[in-house]
């Protein structure tokens, strides 16, 4: 509970912490300051594992680790304004689809490299290395630093001085663009399907008979690995295909793909469940990028931090919730959390066609 606190909270912490980045006149100079701050809380972090795990030292290196998570997310928030400044405004789908496609496979590959590392290194060892990178991070933003002199004198500085009301002011405008809040509130609740899966899923095949030549947590590393090669070849293709066809259409035909994970589980099919998630990954791949463009063109510069980190914020949070909600549901009756998922998807529909007709 201590460490998914640590983790929940900058989420929330940052809908505040990119309006105040937008006020900032030096953002690479604390660019560079706030990796290397990251820097000192992981060697706090290393330097706290050194000794036998207590409740007290838990709750210390999660405070670190809060701590350097709300620096990162302020990093973001800093640099996100050079992302418009340097990408025109038609190459800004195809940026995004190429940053979610990086992610994805660093996230990927940090996850295997830190497993095995675990494996020869201590819990400190790890948090060093962690340091050293953000280390490395450090110094390669000082050595692009001159070259974003330029830039950064382009870049608008916000005025607005009351922070409270600017984020208010941002949550409104996703609030009166009907357009703009049903692809948020898709986008969210899909992302939020994800964190509920993987759970249900692990009960699932307790009783599935079906590829009983591989042990469950293989099978649960197969889901993982079927969602995240399917969403990198999204990100990929997003500015190839299905240019014709709006977000909002997207998200339909992902909303039935929800349906049909449901239908799997009912009727016991993991082939089903396994095809339907790597079409829903697809999809999201396709979506997620081109989302992010549309948000970074239809804002000012002087707003874009915060407008991003609040945006962020939004897609983050439902999963927490989802992972903990669906598990719950299947102690009362697995059916009933499969069920929940045909319900998941059909209330993804209704808002999509509640809003698309209030936009009409």
């Amino acid at each position: 509970m201590v460490v998914s606190a640590s983790e929940t909270l900058p989420i929330l912490i940052s809908l505040f912490l990119g309006v105040i980045a937008d006020r900032q006149e030096q953002k690479l100079r604390q660019l560079i300051g706030s990796s290397f701050f990251r820097t000192i809380m992981y060697i706090g972090i290393g330097l706290v594992f050194r000794y036998p795990p207590t409740l007290i030292l838990v709750i210390f290196a999660s405070f670190l680790n809060l701590l350097s998570d709300i620096s990162g997310n302020y990093s973001t928030a800093l640099f996100t304004p050079f992302t418009k400044t340097l990408i025109r405004p038609e190459d800004m789908e195809e940026a995004q689809g190429i940053v979610s496609t990086g992610t994805q496979l660093v996230t990927v590959l940090a996850t295997f490299v830190g497993a095995s590392l675990l494996t020869f290194y201590s819990e400190s060892s790890l948090a060093m290395i962690n340091a050293f990178i953000f280390l490395i991070v450090t110094l390669f933003y000082w050595l692009i630093k001159p070259s974003l002199k330029e830039q950064e004198a382009k870049i608008k500085i916000s005025k607005q001085s009351k922070t409270f009301l600017t984020v208010k002011n941002n949550l409104s405008s996703f609030l009166s663009d009907h357009i703009l809040l049903n692809n948020l509130i898709q986008l969210a609740m899909l992302n939020g399907f994800f964190g509920g899966l993987t759970p249900l899923f692990a009960l699932f095949i307790k009783e599935n008979n079906e590829l009983n030549f591989l042990s469950n947590p293989v099978k649960i590393s197969l889901l993982s690995g079927i969602i995240t090669i399917s969403m990198v070849l999204g990100n990929s293709l997003t500015a190839k295909i299905f240019r014709k066809y709006s977000i909002f259409y997207i998200n339909i035909w992902s909303d039935i793909m929800i349906l049909l994970v449901g239908a799997g589980f009912i009727f016991n099919n993991i082939w089903i469940i396994f095809l339907a998630n790597s079409c829903l990954a697809f999809l999201l791949g396709i979506v997620t990028p081109r989302f992010s463009a549309d948000v970074v063109n239809r804002y000012p510069v002087e707003r874009i931090g915060g407008v991003v980190t609040s945006v962020n914020a939004i897609l983050v949070i439902v999963p927490p919730l989802t992972s903990l909600v669906f598990p719950m549901l299947s102690t009362i009756s697995m059916s009933l959390a499969y069920f929940c998922f045909i319900a998941y998807a059909l209330l993804l529909l209704f808002i999509s066609l509640l809003l698309s007709k209030k936009d009409t």
